[in-house]
């Protein structure tokens, strides 16, 4: 597992070379993702069982939770940008946990111009994702996950260019696998964005006018693979940990491609270290992103509320983004 773990590393910042930013409101989700926890660590989420939200982020971590947890999350950037989850993870009998979640995401006040640069209009954006999840444990260290998506999407036109307004995808599901090796290493694999159709791909029809006059486009939500591994141990006699995780997204509407243009590779690594009783410091990287942050529990009666914050430096735009917020509870 070291060896993986150094070759995970080293890949994950030769790959980032490779990433860029997708324009599309429909990826969003696996750009900004869901939750400060997750935001300042990099994203790096896949293969954590920390990680609250997973329903999202690894369907197969939901059969080794045993409490019921809630969590919140707004997530306020740059350039009209907002962003948001809810979600909630429970445990069912010994073996079984389910999950649901919500993710959104708003752009305010994007400007339309015809070819002449004349401003015909704004539009705000907004996308809403609903997944349902279930994980089931294969043995006392194995697990398989699956969940289901939906995507709703509206326009909101400053006034009636004649355009649909709203749009919906068909379900899609996501494929998960987690694994506990030992006590201090870990690892995960998912598969999101697969469609019920010969190519498993995600892929609709839209047509963008009322009236059929404009000709229908293609949509479609990128196959994405992502593998991680997480290591638990001490540092400076506290507990830390170290997540590093490769994505793939594959731009092309079938089963699989090998051709690299086609894919669009991504590194995340994270770090978390309890330096003060209940208190937890973060930081990490999503393709070229860097991240840093903080959380802290509070128990409550029994229950205990987490409160988490991130800031995010988006490099290649050179935007800093400090308004991350998330609130979890585990019941």
């Amino acid at each position: 597992m070291p060896l993986l773990l150094t070759i995970l590393l080293l890949l994950s910042f030769s790959f980032a070379k490779e990433e860029y930013a997708f324009g599309s409101l429909d990826t969003s989700p696996e750009r900004m993702g869901a939750g400060s926890r997750e935001l300042a660590k990099g994203n790096a989420a896949v293969a954590d069982t920390g990680t609250f939200i997973a329903t999202y982020w690894n369907p197969g971590m939901l059969a080794f939770k045993r409490n019921l947890s809630v969590a919140a999350h707004l997530d306020k950037r740059s350039l009209g940008r907002t962003g948001g989850a809810f979600g909630i993870d429970a445990g069912v009998g010994n073996r079984m946990g389910i999950g649901a979640a919500f993710l959104f995401r708003t752009n305010e006040d994007i400007i339309f111009t015809d070819e002449e640069s004349n401003v015909l209009g704004t539009a705000s954006p907004f996308l809403m994702i609903g997944y349902a999840g279930l994980g089931y444990r294969l043995n006392k260290t194995d697990a398989l996950g699956v969940s289901l998506s939906m995507i709703y999407d509206r326009m909101n036109f400053s006034k009636d260019f004649g355009l649909v307004e709203e749009y919906q995808s068909p379900l899609s599901f996501d494929l998960g696998w987690f694994r506990f090796w030992n006590e201090k290493w870990q690892s995960g694999l998912q598969i999101r964005n697969l469609g019920f159709n010969s190519k498993l791909s995600a892929a609709w029809q839209r047509n963008p006018s009322r009236d059929n006059s404009l000709q229908s486009a293609n949509a479609l939500r990128p196959k994405t693979f992502e593998a991680g591994v997480t290591h638990r141990n001490l540092l400076f006699g506290k507990p830390a940990s170290v997540s590093l995780s490769l994505l793939s997204y594959q731009e092309a509407d079938t089963l699989f491609v090998f051709d690299p243009d086609l894919h669009v590779f991504r590194g995340r690594f994270g770090f978390e270290w309890r330096g003060v009783t209940n208190g937890d410091l973060r930081l990490g990287v999503d393709g070229k992103n860097p991240s840093v942050g903080w959380g802290y529990a509070f128990n409550i009666g029994g229950k205990t509320l987490f409160v988490d914050y991130a800031l995010i430096y988006e490099w290649e735009a050179d935007l800093l983004n400090p308004l991350s917020l998330a609130l979890r509870m585990k019941f």
